[in-house]
Parts: C-alpha cells; sequence; structure tokens
C-alpha cells in the first residue's frame, strides 16, 4: 500500500525551531503549483577539487591544518541541526547513517557492544556480500541566521554557495570505507513523489533510520529508479579515505570555485526544491561525520532542471543477506532458529556421537599464525566453548584494496576477487586410520561481518620447525616446505550459523592432516574451527 505524504507529516518530522528564524528553515515538501521552467535553476559550472579531477590530496592532516579554510561564517548543510535528512541508506547493519549528521564529535567507548557488534558512532554498513556497492541520499538541511551560524536574517537558502566538504572518519580503524565519492542533484522538484518512490521513503523521513537493517537487492534497484530521473553531479570523484586514527581521519576537500545552491521558486523557498547529496562507499564500510560547508552569496542564476522520479510503491525493509541452506554441499543449521533446542546444532550432536575434536585446545589443538589479528586472534578458534560475542572469534579488518564494486563470477557465483585473510590451526594429533569425519565452521554472532565464503585446506607437516612458529608460516620458506590440499573448497558462508561437512562432503579426508588453513574471502570473522576424528 503507497503512502500519502501530506505538508503536516513533513512539518512532524522537522526539529523545534528554537533560535532559527521562523519556519524558513522548515523542510516541508509544499504541493504549490510547480515554477514556470524560466525560474528553474540548473548547475552552471563543473567543480573540481585540489589537485584537479584526477589528483585530489587525501594526504593525512590534522583538522588544524586546514581548519582556517572553512570561512568563520560558513554554516554545516549536512547538521541534522538545520534539517537535513537521511532518505534512504542501502544497508545500517552496524550503525545508522543519520549519523553522519550529527553535529558533536564522534564518540567511542571500547566496552560498548550491541546485538550487531561493537557500537560506532557514524554511518557503517555490513562488509558486502552482494553485487554493487553501499550508498545512501541525503537532503541538505536549510539555514538561516542563528548565533552559532552568523548569516544575514534575511539571507534566503538560495543565496547560498558550497565552498568545501570535510569528511571525518574517527574511531573507523579497521573498518573505515577505503573509497567514497559524492554527487549533488540542486534544486529536486516534486520531491514527494521521489519520497514516495523509496523504499520505506516516508517512514524514514519520519521516524529515521533504524540500526540493524538493510535493504534487499530488488529494494535498492528500486531506489536507483525513484531517484533516476534527478540530475546528479559528481563533485567529488572516487577517493581514497585514510583509517580513522587521530593523525589521520580528517578529509578536507575545498571547491576550487563555490558552488553555488540555488532554490527553483521565485520566492527562494528551498524547501519546495530542496537540494540533495548521494555518498557512495566503495565498496562497504563506515564514515563517522560528513559535512558540507556554505556561506552567503550575493547573487542566484535559475535555469531549468528535469522532472523527478515517478512515484513508486513503498515496501517494508527486509534483510538484505540471505544465509545459503542445507544442501548437497553441507548442512547448514541457524543459531537463530535454534535458539529453543540447541540440540540441533552439529557441534552438539558431534559431541554426543562420541567424535574426538582434534582441532580444540582442551585436545591439544593451537593457533599458531595469521594474516590479520586486527579484531581476534587465531586461538580463539578452537575454543570447545560456544562463541560468547564477535569478540570472541576471530575476524579481520576489512581489506583496503577490496573491490570498489563487488561483482561475481560467472561460473562460481562466488565474489570475484583473489583477496583473502588465512588462519593456521595446529590439531591436536594427526589425523590417522578412518580420517576426519566430520568438520563444522561456526560464525555465530557474525550477521554482517561474516565471510562472504571460505576455503578450509590441510597438510601434513610433523618435522619439528626451529625458532618461532609463527615465523615459520608466514615466510615464504614455508610454502616451499608445506604442500596444502583442499578439505572443503570455497564454500559461500551463511551468517550466525554453523555449517557442517560430513565425511563424503570433505575432500582428502583420509589423508594425514596435521595442520588446517582457513581462508575467509574476501574478509570478515569466523567463531569456531572444529575438526572431529
Amino acid at each position: 500500500m503507497t503512502t500519502e505524504v501530506s505538508n503536516e507529516m513533513i512539518e512532524a518530522s522537522i526539529p523545534a525551531e528554537s533560535s532559527i528564524s521562523d519556519a524558513k528553515r522548515k523542510l516541508e515538501v509544499s504541493s504549490s503549483p510547480e515554477p514556470s521552467s524560466a525560474s528553474k535553476p540548473k548547475l552552471s559550472h563543473s567543480v573540481s577539487f585540489i589537485g584537479g579531477i584526477d589528483d585530489v590530496d587525501v594526504s593525512p592532516k590534522g583538522r588544524e591544518e586546514y581548519a582556517s579554510d572553512i570561512p568563520s561564517n560558513a554554516v554545516n548543510l549536512c547538521s541534522a541541526s538545520f534539517g537535513a535528512r537521511v532518505l534512504f541508506a542501502t544497508d545500517e547493519w552496524f550503525a545508522k547513517a543519520d549519523n553522519l549528521l550529527k553535529d558533536s564529535p564522534p564518540e567511542f567507548d571500547e566496552d560498548a557492544y550491541c546485538e550487531q557488534g561493537k557500537v560506532m558512532d557514524g554511518w557503517e554498513s555490513r562488509r558486502r556480500r552482494e553485487e554493487g556497492h553501499d550508498w545512501c541520499l541525503v537532503q541538505l538541511g536549510v539555514p538561516y541566521w542563528t548565533s552559532a551560524a552568523p548569516l544575514s536574517a534575511s539571507t534566503p537558502a538560495s543565496k547560498l554557495q558550497l565552498v568545501g566538504i570535510e569528511l571525518d572518519t574517527a574511531h573507523f580503524t579497521g573498518n573505515h570505507s577505503p573509497q567514497v565519492s559524492i554527487e549533488m542533484a540542486t534544486t529536486v522538484e516534486n520531491p514527494i513523489s521521489v519520497i514516495e518512490g523509496l523504499p520505506n521513503g516516508v517512514q524514514r523521513l519520519l521516524s529515521g533510520g533504524r540500526q540493524g537493517t538493510g535493504h534487499t537487492p530488488t529494494e535498492v534497484e528500486q531506489a536507483q529508479k525513484a531517484i533516476d530521473g534527478l540530475e546528479f553531479t559528481e563533485i567529488l570523484p572516487r577517493t581514497p579515505l585514510q583509517p580513522g586514527h587521530e593523525q589521520t581521519r580528517y578529509h578536507y576537500f575545498p571547491l576550487d570555485e563555490p558552488m553555488s545552491l540555488q532554490g527553483s521558486t521565485s520566492d527562494g523557498d528551498w524547501a519546495k526544491a530542496p537540494t540533495w547529496v548521494k555518498l557512495n562507499y566503495f565498496p562497504d564500510g563506515g564514515v563517522a561525520r560528513m559535512r558540507f560547508w556554505a556561506t552567503e552569496v550575493k547573487e542566484e542564476e535559475k535555469e531549468q532542471e528535469e522532472p523527478a522520479a515517478k512515484k513508486q510503491k513503498v515496501t517494508d525493509t527486509v534483510s538484505l543477506y540471505m544465509p545459503i541452506t542445507t544442501g548437497p554441499i553441507c548442512t547448514v543449521v541457524s543459531h537463530t532458529t535454534t535458539t529453543n533446542s540447541k540440540e540441533e546444532l552439529p557441534s552438539i550432536v558431534a559431541a554426543k556421537e562420541n567424535l574426538l575434536e582434534i582441532s580444540s585446545d582442551v585436545n591439544g589443538g593451537k593457533g599458531v599464525a595469521c594474516s590479520n589479528k586486527h579484531y581476534g586472534e587465531p586461538w580463539r578458534l578452537i575454543q570447545t566453548t560456544m562463541g560468547e560475542g564477535m569478540w570472541d572469534g576471530w575476524e579481520t579488518a576489512r581489506h583496503s584494496h577490496r573491490p570498489a564494486v563487488i561483482q561475481s563470477c560467472p561460473k562460481t557465483k562466488l565474489m570475484d576477487t583473489p583477496l583473502n585473510d588465512w588462519a593456521i590451526l595446529k590439531l591436536g594429533q594427526t589425523t590417522s586410520g578412518v580420517g576426519i569425519q566430520k568438520i563444522i565452521l561456526d560464525t555465530k554472532h557474525f550477521l554482517g561481518n561474516y565471510p562472504e565464503s571460505i576455503l578450509l585446506e590441510g597438510c601434513c607437516h610433523e618435522s619439528s620447525i626451529e625458532g618461532d612458529e609463527e615465523s615459520f608460516w608466514k615466510s615464504s620458506s614455508s610454502s616451499s616446505k608445506v604442500k596444502w590440499f583442499p578439505l572443503v573448497s570455497r564454500t559461500r558462508m551463511s551468517p550466525n550459523a554453523e555449517h557442517m561437512f560430513a565425511k563424503d562432503q570433505i575432500q582428502n579426508a583420509a589423508s594425514p592432516v596435521t595442520h588446517v588453513r582457513l581462508s575467509t574471502y574476501p574478509d570478515g570473522g569466523c567463531s569456531r574451527v572444529r575438526v572431529y576424528v
């Protein structure tokens, strides 16, 4: 059912006016007759950034190094206090996009966790496991004179100019978005129709985003169609971002030539033709804050703008990523569906079958080496207990060089990338006799950051290792001395579930094995690796 939008509904979503002058800064969407084509504005010039369009300066610098470049009378149009709103976001699993619009500095509590994982103060999407990339749509605010933003009291929104963009990746150290781009559509006419065409568009405008949600590929396609009629101009080309350490978190992009932000109506009412911004993540990740700095201008130009996209049906938000199911490859049992019956879990069944878990630490297993320890170490994989949280597993940082736009291999249907992280586990004893009977790979608690797929290999290396064991496995010399062979070929994973591979689903099950190597594509987290004889 399509939800009808009224001015009263839109006004109800706007914060109290407080010190901002009258109703001028409301984000009400007017149903007034459309202006004549002569008064319709259009972007009148291209925009380049420092160093030129192909050479954006992203060298790390403290904020004090560019703070003087932001005019003292500049206002942040991307501020919720001025009425900026997020209209759509492809995925908000770890943190909702509304956080981008906060005026307060990003906060971080190392002890704060929630159902989705670490609490982050910014917009963070889950690790993308489907084709495409993440993006969000923001309607800029309408600032008028305030004591904090000393523009002329009579300055209409149509007489502002954009002078620079600031992005802050604070606290996103292993999970920041490696690349972003920004597009802008000025003077969006008939925004009601476009908002109604966005999945959950009206509800989102009124209530804001919700953490722990994501849109299906079909809904993302619907959102893209809804905005296809708008004239977006790329104002920041695809640009790398630095991680959110204090010395690298700040990114400021001044415009070589300020961009006029123009209202479309003869009375200068911005609300009838707002400016929308599209922030693209390549392919996923997090950013803490986004700020659009603007100042007052004296002139305005108004040209024609194309009409917006037609209205589409509003649908409910559902989970974006669907788990694989039990089939010829493996048995998949979700922890969510076994809330009332843990007896269904393959790990519980294996214990009742009196199988020996030779990978576990209590039976002599050991985590010896891994490619990345950003969120955990490999020894956590071999605990006999169930994982208590994401912290109680092995999770890597997001690959900074992961594909900007996810694509699938036509043949395997898996993510088309060789990027992976790995962890090597030493078994408590060499498999022999009947060989490996069962393997369980558990992604418990990893809902938005599980691996897209995994590869599990084995080797038989019974020779003693001189010196540091971890250094040996990380060195090139180990590759010449150790022959790895597949146990579980690269297989798609599902979130928060046990994946059980029976003996007839395991390759080389009868071969002697002393170590196993878990490879996660392209990155992500796993709770437990269980190998049984």
